[in-house]
Formats: C-alpha cells, structure tokens, sequence
C-alpha cells in the first residue's frame, strides 16, 4: 500500500489506518481473539497506522493493541490519547497528562509512542490544556 509523509514528521502512513475504538468495546462485544486477529490482518494488508485512545474502554482498546502488536511493534505507527477518562470527565493537568502516557505506555506494551495527543481539548480549560501541552513536550524529550 503506497505511504504519505505525515505532516512534516519522519513518519509515512497509507491513506487508511485502522481506528481502535472497537477494540475498546465501544460498539459492542467483541472477542480479543477477533480484535487481535483483525490487527494482525491489517497489517498484512499493508495499513501501519493504529489510532486508539485511553478512553476506548477504559483502557481495553490499547491493551488488545498491545497483545496484538506483541513482535510486530515495529512495523507500525501507534498513535493513542489523554486527557479524557469518561463521557464527562476531562483532565488535561500537567501531572495527569504524565501520568496516562505512562499507563498507555504499559497497557501498549511499548515504551515509547510515535503520536501522543490530547483527547477532545475542546472540553478543556485554555489554562489546564496549556499544561497537557507542556507535558507533551516533556514526554517528547524524555523519548516517551
């Protein structure tokens, strides 16, 4: 599958990726069986760029990505989120933003991630979003 540069980033991805939110369970029961075997053929069909977040199931969603990238973690590019732990609850605090990219990190099984973003900052304050945005800047030059 042909690749484009993202953005101005080192990172190449194909017009497609594959979206994470079911594997979190969002849309309904889904065996971790099928979630993995539906990453694992993405991949072989070429797509590289997984999108997920902490907030897909609680967490669920970048578990199974973990397992399911377990050998294969560098061949794609995962990109997750913080900031949002439910419906209505939004935190974008420095000391928070740290705190679920180090839980990301563990449930990917990973120790590093290619995009970290913050999740909906449109729920956030101007001042606590500043913070998140300081975070990510830390995280980066911690290679996180």
């Amino acid at each position: 599958m042909k690749r484009h540069q993202l953005g101005n980033t080192s990172l190449f991805v194909p017009p497609i990726g594959f979206g994470c939110v079911a594997l979190g369970g969002q849309y309904g029961p889904l065996a971790e069986s099928e979630g993995i075997r539906a990453v694992h053929q993405a991949i072989d069909s070429g797509i590289n760029f997984f999108d997920t977040s902490a907030y897909y199931g609680e967490g669920l969603s970048e578990t199974r990505l973990g397992k399911a990238l377990q050998g294969r973690r560098d061949e794609v590019i995962v990109a997750t989120k913080g900031g949002r732990h439910a419906a209505n609850h939004f935190d974008f605090s420095y000391q928070n933003i740290i705190e679920m990219c180090e839980a990301s990190l563990n449930r990917l099984q990973t120790g590093s991630l290619d995009i970290y973003q913050l999740h909906d900052i449109e729920f956030g304050t101007m001042e606590t979003v500043l913070e998140g945005v300081r975070a990510l800047f830390d995280l980066k030059k911690q290679g996180k």
